[in-house]
This record gives C-alpha cells, structure tokens and sequence, in this order.
C-alpha cells in the first residue's frame, strides 16, 4: 500500500537490457516538523514488548497495512533497529554489537542545578558522583527512549493520506 502510488521507472536489473516497470522506491517523502509536532493531531502511545508496527495500526486504525503512517509519523525508517526491539532482540544485538555488553560505555552524573534527574554524560572520570554506564544498559536506554511513539489520531488519517498521494503521485 505505502509504494502503490510511488512514480514507476523503468529498471534493467540483470542489465540483460530488458527493464520492466518498478516503483521508485527512491522517492522520499517526510512529514513537515511543523505538522508533526502539531499536538491536536497525535496521541502519545507506550510500545509494549510484543507489538510491531503492524499491530499498533491494527489496533488504531483497523488495518495493518497503515503500519508506514505509524513509522513515517515517528521518523522510523528501519523497522529493525529504530523500531523499539523486544528484550531478547535487544540483548542479541547488544551481543553482535559489543565484544562486551558489560563493559562501560561512558559514565554519567546527574544535572546539579535544575531539573536534577536529568543525567549528563562524562568522558572523564574526574566527577566523584559519576556512575558507569555498561554497553547494554546505553542500548537499553535509546530502547527505552524509543517505546514511546506519536500517533497520528485515526480521524485524521484519511486527510494524511489523500495529502500523501497527493505529494507523491507525480503530477501531469
């Protein structure tokens, strides 16, 4: 559905010279900041363990297929590594990613003036108050920051997608 009204060229992939008509998945469309930080138009919404963004839309929108309205609106392009991963999916790439998950990753101590939960990263540890940050718990964190999600509110999407085709169909 995201690619049905995609522009088509015409595409030689074997370079046998005989090309057949593909959609130009190359095409790049992003949602203005002014119309994503709009709050009348979202709702915020926590990601749970288990859901993909096929099952958000489901649950929102009625339909799956609306799981690219989901990512676009978030500013999610890989559905793998910015989309919030499982626990086990998490501790598997901090494993591929890391010689040692357990390892420091930098330190951290907390803001002293203002709002004091706020932590600061340090590259020295010349601050008596810093704490070690491992590998996993850095990925864990960017999980975490990721699980909560902006979704565009369901009575708005059938705008956002007659705008959507609108912008990317080509015009004549």
């Amino acid at each position: 559905m995201y690619f049905q009204n995609f522009p088509t060229i015409n595409y030689d992939a074997t370079g046998s010279g005989n090309s057949q008509l593909v959609s130009d998945i190359l095409t790049r469309v992003v949602i203005r900041k002014s119309v994503r930080d709009r709050k009348a138009l979202f709702s915020e919404y926590d990601v749970f363990d288990w859901e993909t963004p096929e099952s958000v839309a489901l649950e929102v929108y009625g339909k799956s297929e609306y799981h690219w309205v989901v990512m676009m609106f978030n500013q999610y392009y890989d559905r793998y590594y910015e989309w919030p991963m499982s626990v086990r999916v998490l501790q598997k790439y901090a494993s591929d990613k890391y010689t040692n998950p357990n390892a420091i990753h930098h330190y951290e101590t907390s803001q002293s003036s203002g709002n004091t939960t706020i932590k600061i990263k340090v590259e020295v540890v010349d601050v008596p108050t810093a704490t070690p940050v491992t590998n996993f718990e850095y990925e864990e964190n960017l999980n975490d920051a990721r699980k909560r999600i902006r979704i565009l509110q369901p009575k708005y999407l059938g705008q956002f997608l007659t705008e959507f085709k609108g912008t990317i169909t080509p015009q004549v």
